[in-house]
């Protein structure tokens, strides 16, 4: 057998424990407060907070606002605060997925060390 095949085998054997270890959205948005970056993830987290706020108030104003020039406005600042968010949320599940990608590296280089202990 080759290290192809070990490699294959040994990675299969591991799928199992692989899927029932899948963890949910929770505990991978949770997962990105234990990295290295932690302290900007709690500022980005509080700016999420306050855009969100921003964004709710804006679009409560381009709403109720009769005149077209102040609801234009408003409904641009609305605009604005959303895109905003959106940025603020892609770059947090980025954060998640880099985590997730980097923990399955871990577990490729452990298989690898185990076949090369396995065959010397």
């Amino acid at each position: 057998m080759n290290f192809d095949e070990k490699l294959k085998q040994q990675l299969e054997s591991e799928v199992d424990n692989l899927l029932l270890d899948d963890e949910g959205l929770f505990e991978r948005m949770s997962g990105i407060f234990k990295s290295g970056i932690r302290r900007w993830i709690i500022a980005i987290y509080l700016t999420a907070f306050v855009v969100g706020s921003l964004a709710v108030w804006t679009g409560y104003n381009f709403i109720i606002r009769a005149d077209w020039e102040q609801s234009f406005n408003w409904g641009i600042a609305f605009i604005i605060a959303l895109t905003m968010q959106g940025f603020i949320k892609n770059f947090l599940f980025m954060e998640a997925n880099r985590n997730s990608i980097m923990r399955e590296i871990k577990r490729f280089e452990i298989a690898l060390t185990r076949i090369d202990k396995a065959q010397n």
